[in-house]
């Protein structure tokens, strides 16, 4: 009836699209279906099948053709077997016609056959192919970041649950429905879907709530298939969400779905106001000193889904800063998912000012919904790093490793999750130490001016293209010769010699930890 959601599709372009484009001036000889096309690749050799890995437009102009009726047959059912989308077959300069036997095979074996005139390069097509599987690409790109954006209003409205299905299935445009374990607990559903789970959707629901059970499915039911992703913790967390409309989903889409179920199952994890008191206190516990065997049980309580023990026994670290007054501190805050939270408030050394790390202990759910996590927090203004799963004895160093690795996500401006960002001088190096050395190897650079941001911009873009002129410059939408005069003052402002690899290295180091503040003082220095 189904099988589980493992399969990766790759970007294409249908062959209508390709042939439908008057300045190739293709001419279709064989019609099989409209097959997708993954990219268009030129190739004269005898068996190009086995240098193929399907969808391809394949492109010759049959320099080296079988000329017998059993070449032409094997070379075309070797195209087939390899999942070859279309052929493609230009009539110049070897033929002035596509060859009968060519076009015999590819209609008795199907494969779709298209006549290039002489005055269309193969590497027009070629060209054509990648526009159109880039302008797809950019659209799917859009929709998701626009869907994510929903989905990330969605966590903070009234009704949070039914808001975050509603806003997956317009995305989706079907329709979602939350169905939990429970029977006496209940369902969430968007208009257009079914008043009741299909009878023989519900082995496979009981498949995916068995505590071993997949995570994903996908089967038919009417004329929709249906999508099904757990979320929870089993066993008695577990819910599933269904998604169904009449076509398959896509890249994209399953993109959508997997951050919606991770949302889902985070505002399982939302917690009320009245433990605020304790969290802070069992989170500096923690963190800052031992953990004796009396407390542990309380940590996986308020840790785990609905105060139900977690089964993993491994926790996370989060380490955050709120947005500021530029931000968007007006907001609500997104859940956390645990009462294990704390804000530490340090003075600034120039004032009175203070600035507030957020740090919370999470169980483990795994990298992807960690990431859905993280990307949420930082829709809604938030800088954060995300330490490794540890056991609840190493916290401490688990809060150590995340503190370290919000420097880097201050000075980067992404969310940090640690598998994405570990980096060996982490682990040795205090936040606090980092950040002073990188202002003293910065010099004028860690100023807080428009120049000084400009010219450590342009020092970034210089040394991660490793000293090339053109791409830095390509990077950073400037002239080539402004990325000259900005590296040749800044040897001058820092008394340095950037052909030296120790003090490239040395400068790398300063900018990938420098959390110097965001605001400007525009002085008009840029150039």
């Amino acid at each position: 009836m189904s099988g589980v959601t493992d399969a990766v599709d790759s970007h294409h372009v249908p062959l209508s699209v390709v042939t439908g484009r008057r300045d190739l001036a293709l001419e279709t000889v064989v019609a099989a279906g409209d097959p997708a096309i993954t990219w268009a690749v030129a190739s004269e050799m005898v068996e190009p099948a086995a240098y193929l890995r399907g969808g391809e437009l394949l492109l010759t102009a049959g320099v080296n053709l079988p000329g017998t009726p059993e070449g032409a047959h094997a070379y075309v059912g070797s195209l087939v077997r390899a999942g070859v989308g279309a052929v493609g077959f230009g009539v110049a300069p070897i033929h002035t016609t596509v060859p009968e036997l060519l076009v015999e095979e590819c209609r008795a074996q199907g494969l779709p056959l298209l006549e290039v005139p002489g005055s269309t390069p193969f590497a027009a097509i070629s060209r054509a192919v990648g526009e159109e599987l880039a302008e797809r690409h950019l659209r799917d790109v859009r929709r998701l970041g626009e869907a994510h954006q929903a989905l990330a209003r969605a966590v903070t409205a009234a009704s949070p649950v039914e808001r975050v299905l509603a806003v997956l299935a317009d995305a989706l445009g079907g329709w979602a429905a939350l169905e939990p374990s429970d029977p006496a607990a209940p369902a969430h559903r968007t208009p257009g879907a079914p008043r009741a789970v299909d009878p023989a959707l519900r082995p496979l629901l009981a498949r995916l709530t068995a505590p071993s059970g997949p995570r994903g499915a996908k089967a038919p039911s009417g004329d929709d298939e249906v999508f099904l992703h757990t979320v929870g913790s089993p066993p008695e967390e577990y819910g599933v969400v269904l998604v169904g409309r009449p076509e398959p989903l896509g890249i994209t889409d399953r993109a959508v779905l997997r951050t919606a179920t991770a949302l889902i199952d985070l505002l399982s994890r939302t917690v009320d106001d009245s433990a605020t008191l304790l969290g802070g206190l069992l989170t500096g516990l923690l963190l800052d000193g031992e953990l004796d065997e009396a407390a542990r049980p309380l940590l996986t309580e308020l840790t785990a889904l609905g105060g139900r023990p977690d089964t993993t026994g491994l926790h996370r670290v989060l380490r955050a800063r709120p947005p500021g007054a530029r931000g968007r501190a007006g907001e609500p805050d997104p859940p956390l998912g645990t009462h294990l939270v704390d804000r530490v408030r340090r003075s600034s050394d120039d004032g009175p000012a203070s600035e507030d790390t957020v740090r919370a202990v999470l169980a483990d759910r795994g990298n992807e919904a960690h990431r859905a996590h993280l990307h949420l927090l930082g829709s809604h203004g938030w800088t954060v790093a995300l330490g490794p799963p540890v056991p609840p004895s190493e916290l401490p160093r688990a809060d150590r490793q995340a503190a370290a690795l919000l420097v880097r996500a201050r000075a980067s401006g992404a969310a940090l999750l640690w598998a994405d960002g570990t980096d060996p001088f982490d682990t040795l190096l205090d936040p606090a130490g980092a950040d002073d050395l990188s202002r003293a190897l910065l010099g004028p650079l860690a100023r807080d001016t428009g120049a000084a941001r400009s010219l450590r911009e342009t020092l970034r873009a210089w040394l991660a293209r490793h000293g090339n002129w053109d791409r830095a410059a390509a990077d950073l939408g400037v002239h080539r010769n402004t990325v000259r005069y900005r590296i040749g003052r800044i040897e001058r402002d820092l008394g340095v010699e950037l052909a030296d690899a120790e003090q490239r290295m040395r400068l790398w180091f300063a900018l990938t930890r420098h959390t110097g503040s965001e605001s400007a003082e525009p002085d008009g220095a840029r150039r």
